[in-house]
């Protein structure tokens, strides 16, 4: 049974498995890296857009103040909305009366910017604010950030300072730069001791920040909709490559499984196998030797491998015939071509000589001869099994003959007083029936009757005895001449039973004993004479053709038939199909004719059914 690596794929399949885990993990970090960089790219280019917008303003309200200081100030109409600067009374001109008496303001370029940032800042939404730490105006005192701010710039540390923070729970860009002190400015501020190039205060920005932060926010979501469909993406292309590695790894695992099967199932059938086998390198080394060959010669695996065949194993000289041991290697490898013998000696670990037949198949791999395969098998027992038959058939063929002998012996030495007592019956029924009553008459005939069977029976047996002891040479024999003959010997029956017997087309010659062909001819026309079917005249069809050196001959007629259960029986000596008492006979012809045939190397078969007819086929060897 396999085991659970097995199953699940064995060692590579688990090395797949962490790949995969590796690749997985190693994807999701770099989308995951990807992703943060460009979050962590979009909140600094927020960043950066919001400090340049935050900058532009600055620059707005700057340059502003830097025009109202350059031109000293600018008068503007007294209202409720630009009443006088409180906080420079004792500015010269503060007011001054038009001819019309209209009364003018002087508005610094503090008051300008303030008054603008005041009125102004909800159309843009960005709010500017000029702040000192030695503020003429109160309103202008900084706040905590601001005081923090300026006070880097009094140390000189920074020109610059901007921070995200929050304020009433927006988010807001603050930035604020320092204000240095410009010749326009000390026509308000000389009093407080600044010069020329003093920093003098700071001009500061609040950005709101939601515009801002939805555009990264859209941004964001796109960044995490884009490396989402990406990380899909390749987890999609990681996990289809794996499947297709896991199928490719599979086939493989199983491949090698069905091969380590197949090998384990090969290693069982020659360690299974009954035949010695061993295989041989191209300088006849022996590389293996199955468990068959050990038990046959004695010798282990470990012993033999790495010798050489022609000194382990082979008797004589140390060649035999398929190694010839004189350093050139195996025959077969130097041929390339599988080479047989039916009888060799091998040298067993006992000093035993062992009889086996031997075969050597060359091992070739692309035209190159790798060595070969010996494979080898004790035949000892059939040696000794063919010589004890050989033994048995001489002796068999010696009884045969001794009793073919007895038999035409017998046959021929009863024959004589056989008819000695046919002859003395006749005798007495010619001259002393009339006195003897019916009834005895009758059993005076059927004594005579019972020896001219016996005499016929004798006969028959004779005929069979000499088939095979007194038969004559093979020659050619012309089959239509033989059948014409036949013919001519049975023309009276012929005659006699009004019957047709017909040869088709022309009989191909055969070689044989033509005096027992005679006889087979004789027997199957005059069977098909005898055993016609009654008040119907008798019609025999002779045929025949020759194929593959045999000749195919059959004699078919339209009688009574035979049962299929007699075809076999009939070809036995004595044995009957029909009824004795109505067709006479010895059952002894188809038993000679069986003989006859058999003796040329052929079979005899019939076909039939009762009230069908029969035919007889037989084959003879070809003439030419």
């Amino acid at each position: 049974m396999a085991s659970l690596d097995e199953r699940q794929g064995g060692p590579g399949l688990r090395r797949l498995r962490a790949l995969i885990f590796s690749l997985l993990a190693g994807w999701s970090a770099l989308v995951g890296g990807s992703l943060a960089w460009n979050l962590h790219n979009e909140a600094r280019q927020t960043l950066d857009l919001a400090t340049r917008e935050a900058r532009v303003h600055f620059n707005k309200d700057y340059s502003f103040r830097r025009w109202g200081t350059r031109h000293g100030g600018v008068y503007v109409p007294i209202d409720e909305r630009t009443p006088p600067n409180p906080y420079l009374p004792d500015m010269p001109d503060r007011e001054v009366s038009l001819p019309s008496g209209r009364m003018l303001t002087l508005m610094n370029p503090a008051y300008m910017v303030r008054q603008m940032m005041d009125e102004f800042s909800d159309a843009y939404g960005v709010r500017g604010r000029i702040t000192s730490l030695k503020p003429l105006n109160p309103n202008n005192a900084p706040d905590p950030w601001e005081q923090a701010a300026l006070e880097k710039f009094a140390r000189s540390e920074t020109d610059e300072v901007f921070e995200l923070v929050t304020i009433d729970g927006q988010p807001q860009l603050r930035l604020m730069r320092a204000m240095v002190t410009e010749p326009g400015c000390l026509k308000c501020h000389a009093d407080q001791g600044y010069q020329t190039g003093d920093i003098r205060g700071g001009i500061g920005v609040n950005l709101p920040l939601d515009g801002f932060y939805a555009i990264q926010a859209k941004a964001e979501r796109a960044q995490f909709t884009t490396h989402g469909a990406i990380w899909v993406v390749g987890v999609v292309g990681i996990a289809f490559a794996a499947r297709r590695t896991r199928r490719r790894l599979q086939d493989e695992v199983e491949e090698d499984r069905q091969f380590r099967r197949l090998s384990h199932h090969n290693e069982l059938i020659l360690q299974s196998v009954g035949e010695g086998i061993v295989g041989i390198d191209p300088n006849c080394v022996i590389t293996f030797f199955n468990p068959a060959a050990e038990r046959l010669l004695g010798w282990s695996a470990d012993q033999v491998r790495g010798q050489r065949l022609t000194k382990l194993l082979f008797c004589g000289d140390g060649g035999g015939h398929f190694c010839p041991g004189d350093g050139k290697g195996c025959a077969t490898i130097h041929s390339g071509k599988a080479r047989q013998t039916s009888t060799e000696r091998l040298l067993c670990a006992d000093g035993r000589e062992l009889a086996v037949s031997l075969r050597t198949t060359p091992v070739v791999e692309d035209g190159e001869i790798l060595g070969a395969v010996v494979v080898f098998d004790d035949i000892s027992e059939r040696l000794e099994s063919e010589r004890l038959t050989g033994e048995l058939m001489e002796r068999l063929t010696r009884s045969n003959r001794d009793l073919q002998d007895f038999a035409y012996v017998v046959s021929h030495d009863l024959q004589e007083p056989l008819r000695m007592v046919s002859a003395y019956l006749g005798l007495i029924k010619r001259r002393y029936s009339d006195r003897l009553d019916k009834d005895g008459v009758d059993f005076m005939s059927f004594a005579v009757d019972g020896a001219q069977r016996m005499s016929r029976m004798i006969s028959d047996l004779v005929d069979l005895s000499r088939v095979e002891t007194r038969g004559g040479e093979f020659a050619p024999v012309d089959m239509n001449e033989l059948v014409a003959e036949v013919l001519v010997v049975l023309s009276l029956a012929i005659e006699e039973e009004c019957a047709q017997v017909s040869i088709e087309g022309t009989l191909p010659p055969a070689i044989g004993d033509r005096g027992q062909l005679i006889r087979l001819m004789q027997n199957l026309v005059g069977n098909a004479l005898k055993y016609r079917q009654p008040g119907q005249p008798a019609r025999v069809v002779i045929s025949g053709h020759q194929d593959d050196g045999r000749c195919t001959y059959s004699v078919a007629d339209n009688g009574i038939g035979i049962a299929p259960d007699n075809h076999q029986r009939i070809f036995v000596i004595f044995q009957r199909a029909c009824d004795g008492e109505v067709y006479s006979g010895t059952g002894v012809g188809l038993a000679i004719v069986k003989r006859i045939v058999e003796r040329h190397g052929g079979a005899i078969t019939v076909e039939s059914e009762v009230g069908q007819g029969s035919r007889f086929t037989f084959d003879l060897p070809a003439a030419g």
